[in-house]
């Protein structure tokens, strides 16, 4: 069965502004009402019924969302929906959230972000406090909840230096594992552009989460992946690295709160809007996508964030 796996930024709203943050508007001016978002999912779902599909929900912060689970509900009704994933900041674990999330037959993981195990870096990127706080929270919601977490971290030259902490700070957090991210300058992570990590920096980081695994795979097979996973222990296969690669095309996409849709959240090209456009049409859209290059032409999300051209050249390609 094909599979079919997106990211749906259920709205812009979020207690936390992040400098790095994609987004430049924190308002709920694009969100819609719960009613749409399910009949956002009733259309995506009525146009892939033999696919197995996985969501990514996340916002804004999802969890400041007062009809978050609802919509939770709702998605589990759905036969092939095969997981749902929270990515979170890790600030909201009161009482209701985590009696609510524990109750989430399909809830997958929580995707934490957390830039650095050094308290200094992570909050300087995340604001004062941060990571104390979600430490506590994910201690809480582990046990509480019976939450499994991942960590997830944007690599920049603010925190190059940190893959090591982190693979250590997930061990001691009980998370299973830490997904590595490649920073792309949007909404206001713009005035950071001057961040971004060079082709240099990029191989620099692709060999130090190699050497945290312990994984004696050859460079060159590891630099064309746009995303790391580093489980926080040893698997049963015994690999503790695997990486993501361009997932542009028909099997994924980032939806939007206004149900506007992107190939990719970091490449702002609308192909559609699911309440207004036909969704078999929105995917023959995002198929093009896959088959605008031939080969490797680096991350066409940080080459339309760098140079408004997605087919450009971008720092790092490794062609």
């Amino acid at each position: 069965m094909k599979s079919f796996a997106f990211q749906w930024h259920i709205s812009d709203r979020c207690n936390l502004r992040c400098s790095h943050c994609y987004q430049d508007d924190f308002s709920n001016a694009s969100e819609r009402p719960l009613r749409d978002l399910l009949e956002m999912a009733d259309r995506v779902f009525a146009a892939i019924p033999k696919r197995r599909v996985s969501i990514n929900v996340t916002g804004g912060e999802p969890l400041v969302a007062p009809w978050i689970f609802e919509l939770l509900a709702h998605l589990e009704r759905f036969d092939n929906l095969t997981e749902v994933n929270l990515i979170t900041n890790g600030t909201v674990a009161g009482a209701p959230v985590i009696e609510r999330l524990a109750r989430c037959a399909k809830l997958g993981c929580l995707k934490v972000s957390v830039e650095s195990a050094d308290e200094a870096v992570n909050d300087a990127i995340r604001g004062p406090g941060n990571l104390a706080r979600v430490m506590r929270n994910v201690a809480v919601l582990r046990r509480e909840a019976g939450a499994r977490v991942v960590l997830m971290a944007t690599l920049s030259r603010r925190n190059l230096g940190s893959i090591e902490g982190l693979a250590r700070l997930a061990r001691e957090m009980g998370a299973d594992g830490v997904i590595f991210e490649r920073f792309v300058p949007l909404g206001q992570g713009r005035a950071l552009r001057d961040e971004v990590l060079g082709p240099d920096e990029w191989m620099q980081a692709v060999v130090a989460i190699a050497r945290v695994a312990g994984s004696d795979a050859d460079l060159n097979d590891l630099l064309p992946y746009r995303a790391f996973w580093l489980a926080a222990s040893d698997t049963a296969s015994g690999d503790r690295l695997s990486g993501a690669l361009c997932n542009l095309g028909d099997e994924a996409m980032a939806l939007m709160p206004d149900g506007a849709v992107f190939p990719c959240r970091r490449l702002p090209l609308p192909q559609g809007n699911v309440l207004e456009t036909p969704f078999v049409e929105i995917l023959e859209r995002l198929a093009s996508f896959s088959r605008e290059v031939e080969g490797c032409a680096g991350c066409r999300a940080l080459a339309y964030a760098l140079t408004g051209d997605y087919l450009a050249d971008e720092p790092g390609c490794p062609a």
